[in-house]
């Protein structure tokens, strides 16, 4: 076989740039030269000659003010991710700032994929009419476990993926902020008792600790890591059995769309038949959950999976209040307004 066949050649780079040195390239040399030229272009040709600034010329200061603008774009550039590069930063960092922060409920769906939420079932749907709910995982301190406990429990996490899961799902992980202020607030209630008051010692004593955790969590920064399981039912999963003949005969380009459309059943039917397949399914996830040693796991409720929903999309904290009258009077997703 001939090797210079062109069909079969793999490149050994796919959308990178010529590197100069290091990690840095083409791009990175002229995001980081860009500050430095448009002062020089702007002293010659915007900047009357005879200009001056505190007695001193324009034309004098135009090198070291191009200078500070190469420093300013070369610190850009350094300051770059390193998993994106300088022009793209720069693309991204505009985007965001000319995004809209609120959507109308139709363009808002285009993101979300969220349709509909059924607060008394405790399920939510997406547009393409697949239910899904969320299992909350409480997983065990594993801080100061052994590589034999490690070792268990990756065994245990892959035999519940082997026995129990026979459907799809997704993992996610998040993290939120530390309740601070609900942690210290029996330290905050403790000051007002007889016995604290009576004790200037004590008092002095619940003072200076309350003062050390709320810096030391602001400079450790300090979160909460959540786990969750979701899982969903698709329509066509409850119109016929997996394995059933009929489903197999429906694959069939012509006869299997007239046998889909014989047999379809009525909406308030389907949709029923999903509620019964999707809470079959949660139940499952949460007992194989509960069988791994010191490992919890409880199905969270719609209005909770709403706000989940709301803050991965908005990128932050979001409070409704009531969110079940929430969802009727104000968009899921949104940010602040300008």
């Amino acid at each position: 076989m001939s090797t210079n066949d062109p069909t079969k050649r793999i490149p050994s780079s796919i959308g990178t740039d010529t590197q100069l040195f290091g990690k840095y390239t083409l791009s990175d040399l002229a995001v980081g030269l860009f500050p430095g030229v448009v002062v020089i272009l702007l002293a010659q040709v915007v900047v009357p000659p005879e200009a001056s600034l505190a007695g001193i010329s324009v034309q004098t200061l135009t090198l070291p003010f191009a200078g500070a603008g190469i420093a300013v774009g070369a610190l850009f550039v350094y300051l770059t991710p390193t998993y994106t590069t300088s022009m793209d930063w720069i693309g991204t960092f505009l985007g965001f700032q000319r995004r809209e922060t609120q959507h109308a409920h139709v363009e808002t769906t285009e993101y979300t994929h969220l349709k509909r939420v059924y607060p008394d079932d405790g399920v939510l749907e997406r547009t393409d009419g697949t239910l899904f709910g969320l299992v909350q995982v409480d997983p065990p301190s594993m801080a100061l476990a052994t590589t034999d406990q490690w070792r268990t429990q990756s065994r245990a996490f892959a035999d519940f993926l082997d026995t129990v899961i026979e459907f799809p799902i997704q993992l996610y992980s998040t993290t939120r902020d530390f309740p601070v202020e609900e942690y210290l607030a029996h330290y905050e209630d403790r000051r007002t008792d007889p016995d604290v008051q009576a004790n200037p010692q004590l008092e002095a004593l619940i003072d200076e600790y309350v003062e050390w955790y709320r810096t030391d969590l602001e400079e450790r920064r300090m979160t909460i890591r959540d786990h969750y399981v979701i899982v969903s039912v698709a329509p066509e999963e409850v119109q016929f059995e997996r394995e059933s003949l009929t489903q197999k005969v429906a694959r069939i380009p012509v006869i299997g769309l007239l046998l889909r459309a014989w047999f379809a059943p009525r909406s308030a039917e389907r949709h029923e038949a999903m509620l019964t397949a999707l809470s079959g399914r949660l139940q499952r996830v949460e007992a194989g959950l509960r069988e791994m040693d010191g490992c919890g796991a409880h199905q969270i409720d719609a209005d909770d999976a709403t706000q989940l929903l709301g803050e991965f999309w908005s990128g932050e904290p979001i409070e409704y209040g009531n969110l079940r009258s929430a969802l009727r009077t104000r968009p899921v997703v949104g940010g602040k307004s300008e």
